[in-house]
């Protein structure tokens, strides 16, 4: 259930965000700033998940993290949130931490797509007069639509493989009820209690 729960909620989160992200870069006409955010946005996917896990853990503390103090700010909550001790948030933490992590990268492909559309399209609903939004969901879209489809049965392909890694060094005692995914109990059953060959048969 778990491994499933997060594999979707991974699916639905990362490829969306990853589509709208390659779009509203290449929808970004200035080139200076267009190839910032790139580089912004991938970098992330260069860094350990243990490292990426702190900043999680430190974006999301009760004490100091900056997603508490803006709601505390903007009067949402009266008190601060243990985000990361809240087993019932465990899968949406996870889930959007990888599109934080991994989006921008995973936006490259998308935008790669992009280059091959050709630009005598957009000319020619710009002398029909169309708007940046009638030519994204006309043109550019159904140009990559392969790219898409592929991409989404890549995604459905790797469902259950949900990143050991990532879970791992996310979860916490309190959360170990909906962070035992199929790999993190694979790992605890050959690693913990030494049953190499049960742990490799279910692996």
């Amino acid at each position: 259930k778990n491994s499933l729960g997060i594999g979707v909620l991974k699916i639905i989160f990362s490829y969306f965000f990853s589509l709208m992200l390659a779009i509203m870069i290449n929808e970004v006409r200035h080139t200076m700033f267009k190839r910032v955010v790139q580089t912004v946005s991938y970098l992330p996917h260069f860094v350990s998940w243990v490292v990426a896990a702190n900043l999680v853990f430190v974006t999301l503390s009760p004490d100091s993290g900056i997603v508490n103090e803006v709601l505390l700010k903007l009067g949402i909550v009266k008190s601060p949130i243990a985000f990361m001790g809240k087993a019932n948030l465990f899968w949406l933490i996870v889930a959007l931490a990888e599109v934080w992590k991994n989006s921008g990268y995973s936006a490259i492909v998308y935008l790669s797509a992009m280059t091959a559309i050709d630009p005598s399209l957009y000319e020619s609903a710009d002398i029909d007069g169309a708007g940046r939004f009638t030519k994204i969901f006309h043109i550019t879209l159904p140009s990559i639509a392969p790219t898409i489809k592929t991409l989404l049965v890549l995604s459905i392909g790797r469902l259950l493989s949900v990143g050991f890694e990532q879970v791992y060094v996310l979860k916490s005692a309190s959360t170990m009820e909906t962070a035992t995914t199929l790999e993190v109990y694979i790992y605890d059953f050959a690693m913990k209690y030494g049953q190499w060959s049960k742990g490799s048969a279910m692996s």
